[in-house]
């Protein structure tokens, strides 16, 4: 689309203005390492999250690997949330009232690069994956089938599963066929990956729905840091403050700027009105809501995925009992913040509250860093001579066992890191106890049992919709679900915390 006469002309008076009138600009920070700052919460790039690179691990010497179990977040992917186009549309519309005040702040190159940005919003946009997420997963599965070549042999046993999304079943495509050369079956299984989050009433009434449950994330987005944050963002625009609000900042930092790295990589010129502290400042009122949701904050918040870390257990009690099954996840982010807090696998400091922001820059708890993009949680065993030893990575890192006191070589034996685990607690998935809304104790429902007729039935993708459900009750759920879920979407401060 050619551009207005008025945009030309904008152009050019913003060409020959002195970088010294304006004064913030993206090129003074060109030898600072931490700029752009692009850890975006939940919509962080795998290779921005500061992952490792599993082909540095070795495996010790007289020890072989001999099964996994791979749990993985899905690539890069479009958001495409309800007000998405309205968002868009909010993004043009501050690009031509872009320096009305004829005060911008900004140096004129970062002002042209604003000016030129285009749309490219399209209302028939899916949440797939993008190009960067095919990319993430391509590389993901070239780096495991280096490092272990011979796990993904023809010969092996290894079963992949996946929820049913396109971004996530096409994540396990990807990645099974640049780790075997070649395509395998996918089980669409969403009790598994899942959890079964949306079926546990309890967790969608006290958690999901809850306002109440973001009231400190919300209290920091109303408070001094994100006034003086919408005052300078306004002031380097050259806008009425009027038009730079916390919604707008929010539209500013998902569609504007995070979610065009989420397409292709490539920085999109909305994020250069934000300060590295800006970004840690959003990316920390995520982290709140993520805390309380999928975090330490609960025992709910965390527990209401319990199937999930018990299928993972029981892959490798098999393994420990020498039917060596490998298994491949691939899920969402929360799926990732559930298994790491519930298998104590990140330290919990305490909650996140809206004072002590500057005192948590870099807190244990952030979920650019725990589940970004393409994010994984790999369960090792290796044969080390007769004996079996587990060794947990995170995102191609290795993970310390036990988290408080690690062995030196960061192997556990697998019976001691089962019992770690919880394996042999009767009560660690007591489904019935964990979800009902009376908190009546009744006969369990062990996770085995909500999930065993699907996993028998591999390739059937069969999905359950949850434990001794008819269908009358099932369909009731699910109304009552997206009844909940449309009522907390239209009363709460919602920014980007549906993590699919």
């Amino acid at each position: 689309m050619p551009l207005s006469v008025e945009k030309c002309i904008l152009l050019c008076i913003i060409c020959f203005v002195p970088k010294c009138v304006l004064g913030f600009c993206s090129t003074d920070f060109e030898n600072d390492p931490g700029y752009p700052y692009r850890k975006y919460q939940d919509i962080t790039a795998y290779d921005d999250s500061g992952r490792g690179d599993i082909r540095l691990y070795n495996v010790p010497n007289g020890c072989e690997p001999l099964g996994m179990i791979f749990a993985a977040r899905h690539g890069s992917r479009y958001r495409t949330q309800p007000n998405e186009a309205e968002n868009f549309a909010k993004l043009e519309d501050l690009q031509e009232k872009l320096n009305m005040t004829g005060k911008a702040k900004m140096c004129p190159e970062d002002l042209k690069d604003i000016k030129l940005w285009r749309n490219w919003f399209h209302p028939d946009l899916k949440s797939d994956l993008t190009k960067l997420g095919y990319e993430e997963m391509t590389e993901l599965g070239k780096r495991f089938s280096s490092a272990f070549p011979q796990l993904f042999s023809e010969g092996n046993n290894i079963q992949h599963y996946s929820s049913n999304f396109q971004r996530t079943r096409e994540s396990a495509r990807v990645f099974m066929e640049n780790t075997y050369n070649s395509s395998r079956p996918i089980i669409v299984n969403n009790t598994i990956v899942t959890g079964l989050m949306t079926s546990c009433k309890r967790y969608m009434k006290e958690i999901w729905t809850n306002p109440n449950i973001t009231t400190e994330a919300n209290k920091f987005a109303k408070g001094d840091v994100f006034v003086k944050m919408a005052s300078d963002i306004a002031e380097r625009l050259g806008v009425p403050e009027t038009e730079i609000d916390y919604n707008t900042i929010t539209t500013l930092y998902v569609d504007g700027c995070a979610e065009q790295v989420a397409v292709d990589g490539k920085d999109s010129p909305w994020c250069l009105v934000f300060t590295a502290d800006d970004i840690k400042a959003l990316e920390y009122r995520g982290d709140m809501a993520d805390y309380m949701k999928h975090g330490y904050g609960t025992e709910i918040s965390y527990k209401s995925g319990c199937v999930t870390k018990r299928f993972v257990l029981d892959g490798l009690k098999s393994i420990s009992d020498g039917n060596v099954v490998s298994h491949f996840i691939n899920g969402h982010g929360w799926m990732l913040l559930r298994l790491l807090t519930d298998m104590k696998l990140i330290e919990d400091e305490g909650p996140l509250t809206a004072k002590d922001h500057l005192k948590q820059l870099n807190r244990k708890f952030q979920s650019s860093r725990l589940a970004p993009n393409g994010g994984n949680l790999v369960f090792l065993v290796n044969r080390c001579n007769a004996a079996k030893k587990l060794q947990v990575f995170h995102n191609e890192r290795p993970v310390p066992l036990p988290l408080k006191n690690p062995v030196s070589d960061g192997m556990l034996d697998l019976e001691t890191a089962l019992e770690y685990f919880g394996y042999n607690d009767p009560n660690d998935c007591n489904w019935d106890d964990i979800c009902s809304l009376d908190r009546v104790t009744t006969t369990s429902t062990t996770t085995s049992a909500i999930y065993e007729t699907t996993v028998q039935g591999i390739g059937s993708s069969r999905t359950e919709s949850g434990p001794n459900k008819t269908l009358k009750e099932t369909i009731l759920d699910i109304l009552s679900i997206f009844r909940d879920a449309f009522m907390h979407y239209t009363t709460n401060i919602n920014m980007y915390d549906l993590k699919q």
